[in-house]
């Protein structure tokens, strides 16, 4: 860790705990002070504020130890926002539990649901001008980690997207392709430019050939890091069971097995029917403005999903009526588009496609042609999060090779981790695209899934979508 990025984790410290402190003495002014409801049990603010000083320490633990004091600049504010939620909301529950064996420890039930809700507005508060602060200093090139390349004969996406993304942390010292004189090369530069990380960004690189460049990283004090391959991104999550007598050991190909998909469908039925009512009246708005623009129904359907599960897909209509998808003449422009292909891969991703509506581009750029997703979402036929949906046409090119079957073993999503990539990404490897995909299969966790939420909607709020695609 760099000294600016441990100079913000020890300042974070006392930032933290004035949040907490102001978030608490808001919560008593207003359960006192401005709340009309009758107050049963007096506190004065001198009682209060020593439950308080007992209180903060006990808080400041639970974020060290969900990690809020070993964040690096790259971490965004939403990931830490969602550990200050955890934390704060796990401190909660252990004042419900205390509450529950002794009445008298505290006389207020609001002011600790005030609390809770004021601590984690204020500390993200704190957290977010802390971040601020150190993606300016890491624009002007204060604090960012001196990274050595090490690529193949192919051009690495990685490497624009440091170089055009400061706030990553990171300044590329040198990019260097493997040969037998690399430890010289490395120990050079990190003489002269005192190397923090190298990343081996050759996937094709041999084992003996990665295990010189990790011994070379250990005995030079250099942190090393790697891209994994699609097969070393093919992490299996492994389980212990017993058969009679015989302990045997079980490879799970994802976590959403049992109570993860339980769970995960839960979380898709009430984010569904939320988003219905929420979206009702755009409803209405986007079919009476397609209408407006250009003849055809409101809505474009076609099949899709895999071969083991299909479905009729809805969305709002994007293209003219004539030439969407199944038309012959909209077959016909697409078989032309094809040919000049902006991403390599299975299937075509068309940039600039001229069957696209005026309101069509707008309607992609923002997203607003995706909502009729949340009824397949709620019928069960997508989930929230997830890999992306493909036409039944392109989902043959996947199952024609083995290494790509595994994306439909769980359900699409309207959002995930490579839709998240390519929101500033268009053009994303399909490659990348499939090892994000692997990665969240095989990582799944309650807490992924509503990191990728809060971030699509981040994404959506803040960001300018390319809308040539």
């Amino acid at each position: 860790m760099k000294k600016s990025e441990l100079a913000f984790n020890v300042i974070s410290v006392p930032v933290d705990f004035l949040m907490i402190f102001l978030a608490a003495s808001l919560a008593y002014f207003f359960r006192y002070k401005v709340e009309t409801l009758p107050v049963l049990f007096d506190l004065s603010y001198l009682q209060y504020l020593q439950l308080i000083l007992i209180a903060i320490p006990f808080l400041l633990l639970l974020f060290a130890l969900n990690g809020l004091y070993a964040q690096k600049s790259t971490h965004g504010i939403w990931r830490e926002f969602l550990k200050i939620a955890g934390s704060v909301s796990a401190g909660l529950m252990i004042v419900v539990v205390l509450f529950f064996f002794n009445k008298n420890l505290f006389p207020s039930r609001l002011i600790i649901l005030m609390s809770w809700i004021f601590i984690i507005l204020f500390v993200s508060l704190g957290r977010s001008i802390l971040l601020i602060v150190q993606r300016e200093m890491l624009s002007r090139g204060t604090g960012r980690h001196r990274l050595v390349l090490v690529t193949g004969d192919e051009t690495n996406p990685i490497s624009r997207e440091i170089e055009q993304n400061a706030v990553l942390g990171y300044e590329i010292v040198a990019d260097i392709k493997y040969s037998d004189d690399i430890w010289s090369k490395v120990e050079e530069m990190h003489r002269r430019h005192r190397i923090d990380e190298l990343l081996q960004a050759d996937t094709k690189l041999g084992n003996e050939q990665v295990l010189n460049l990790v011994n070379m990283c250990e005995n030079l004090g250099i942190k090393f890091n790697y891209l994994p391959s699609i097969l070393e991104s093919h992490r299996a999550n492994i389980e212990i069971d017993v058969i009679g007598n015989m302990p045997v050991i079980r490879l799970q190909s994802t976590p959403l097995d049992g109570w993860g998909k339980v769970i995960k469908r839960i979380i898709d039925v009430i984010v569904s029917i939320f988003g219905l009512v929420l979206f009702s009246p755009f409803f209405a708005l986007v079919s009476m403005i397609i209408k407006f623009d250009s003849r055809g129904p409101v809505f474009f359907h076609q099949r899709r999903g895999s071969s083991f599960h299909s479905f009729e897909f809805y969305k709002f209509r994007t293209m003219h009526a004539d030439l969407s998808e199944g038309s012959e003449e909209g077959d016909r422009i697409r078989r032309e588009l094809e040919e000049k292909n902006a991403r390599l891969g299975p299937y075509v991703k068309i940039k600039n496609d001229p069957r696209v509506t005026r309101v069509g581009k707008f309607l992609r750029r923002t997203k607003l042609d995706e909502l009729p997703q949340f009824w397949h979402i709620l019928r069960g036929e997508m989930s929230l999060v997830g890999p992306r949906i493909h036409m039944v046409k392109e989902v043959e090119k996947f199952e024609s090779s083995d290494k790509y079957k595994k994306i439909f073993v769980i359900k699409p999503g309207a959002t995930g981790l490579a839709q998240l990539n390519q929101f500033t990404n268009p053009e994303l490897p399909f490659e990348e695209e499939i090892k994000l995909d692997l990665f969240y299969i095989e990582n799944w966790s309650v807490k992924l899934d509503l990191y990728i939420i809060a971030k699509t909607v981040y994404s959506l709020l803040t960001r300018r979508i390319s809308a040539d695609y």
